[in-house]
């Protein structure tokens, strides 16, 4: 009978632990999109800070200048998970994660003038980044480079 208790409460540990802290390591390393125009390259660069936090750069480079340039962060705060862009604004533009799957997530500010929503996912071994509001839709593909 201890057995069968030991067991039910070594099981129990496992299932309350938290699965979210690997969900975003799907998107960790050095990526170049494939769908940019000829004269440009995108990036973006993934790393984990944490359990609770990963760090990502994205720049443009056009004729060896870069041209664009955003930090971001995935960072869990009170249990919720949210993208964090800096950079690109005088203060930095918080997106609530409001769809968190093995592989993907969507995030969303209402409030932002654009975008109002943030999806990323892997299909494969590409990555996928949406910037979207209820009009307007960019994708971004990327590839794993070393």
């Amino acid at each position: 009978m201890r057995i069968i208790l030991i067991i039910l409460i070594v099981l129990l540990c496992f299932s309350c632990k938290d699965n979210t802290i690997q969900k975003f390591d799907w998107m960790l390393g050095s990526w170049v999109r494939t769908n940019e125009d000829a004269n440009k390259s995108t990036f973006e660069y993934w790393s984990k800070k944490s359990s609770e936090e990963y760090i990502g750069l994205g720049c443009t480079v056009k004729n060896g200048d870069t041209i664009f340039k955003e930090n971001m962060r995935i960072i869990k705060i009170d249990e919720k998970w949210s993208f964090e862009v800096t950079g690109v604004n005088e203060n930095s533009t918080v997106f609530l994660i409001t769809d968190l799957t093995e592989n993907g997530f969507v995030s969303e500010n209402e409030m932002n003038e654009f975008p109002k929503k943030i999806t990323y996912y892997l299909d494969g071994e590409v990555l996928i980044a949406k910037i979207s509001d209820k009009d307007t839709e960019i994708p971004f593909l990327f590839k794993k480079y070393n």
